[in-house]
C-alpha cells in the first residue's frame, strides 16, 4: 500500500457514516424502562477517620510518656567560663600569628578544651571525651596554621 492509497482511504473516512440499523428505538426503550435506583456507596470515611484519630492519639500518649521517663542528664562540666581555668580573655601574644581576628576562635577552642578536661576529670572512663579532646587539639593546630599564614 502506497502513501497515495493511504491518503485516499483516510479522505474517505472523513465523510458521514450511516449506522447499519436505527439506534433510536433501543435508546427509547431504555429511557422508558423503570429507572434503577442508584445505590449510595456505604460511608466508610467516618470509621476510618475515627480509627486514624484514635491511633494518632495513642501514639502521641506513648511518646509523651516515653519522653517524661527519660533520665535527666547531669551536666558534665560547669558552663560558667569565669569558673573554668584558663578561660577568659586571650592575650594578643597568645593568638596564633598575632592576628586579632583569630582571638575569638582561640577563646572558643580554649573554652572547649577546658570544659572537656573538666568532663574528663568527672568521668575518666568516657572514651568519647578523649575523641572530642583530640578533635579540639586538631582544631587548635589548624587555627595555628591559619594564624601562621595570616601573620
Amino acid at each position: 500500500m502506497t502513501d497515495f492509497e493511504i491518503q485516499r482511504r483516510l479522505r474517505d473516512l472523513r465523510g458521514p457514516v450511516e449506522p447499519s440499523r436505527d439506534l433510536w428505538p433501543g435508546i427509547a426503550t431504555r429511557l422508558t424502562a423503570a429507572p434503577v435506583p442508584a445505590v449510595a456507596p456505604p460511608r466508610r470515611r467516618l470509621p476510618l477517620a475515627l480509627a486514624a484519630g484514635v491511633t494518632l492519639a495513642a501514639l502521641a500518649g506513648v511518646l509523651a510518656i516515653a519522653l517524661q521517663r527519660q533520665p535527666v542528664e547531669r551536666p558534665l562540666a560547669r558552663t560558667d567560663p569565669a569558673a573554668l581555668p584558663g578561660v577568659g580573655r586571650v592575650p594578643l601574644d597568645q593568638v596564633p600569628g598575632g592576628d586579632p581576628r583569630l582571638a575569638g576562635a582561640t577563646l572558643v577552642i580554649d573554652s572547649a578544651q577546658a570544659q572537656l578536661e573538666a568532663a574528663m576529670e568527672q568521668q575518666p572512663e568516657a572514651v568519647f571525651l578523649v575523641g572530642l579532646l583530640n578533635r579540639t587539639h586538631a582544631q587548635r593546630m589548624k587555627l595555628e596554621r591559619i594564624g601562621a599564614q595570616a601573620g
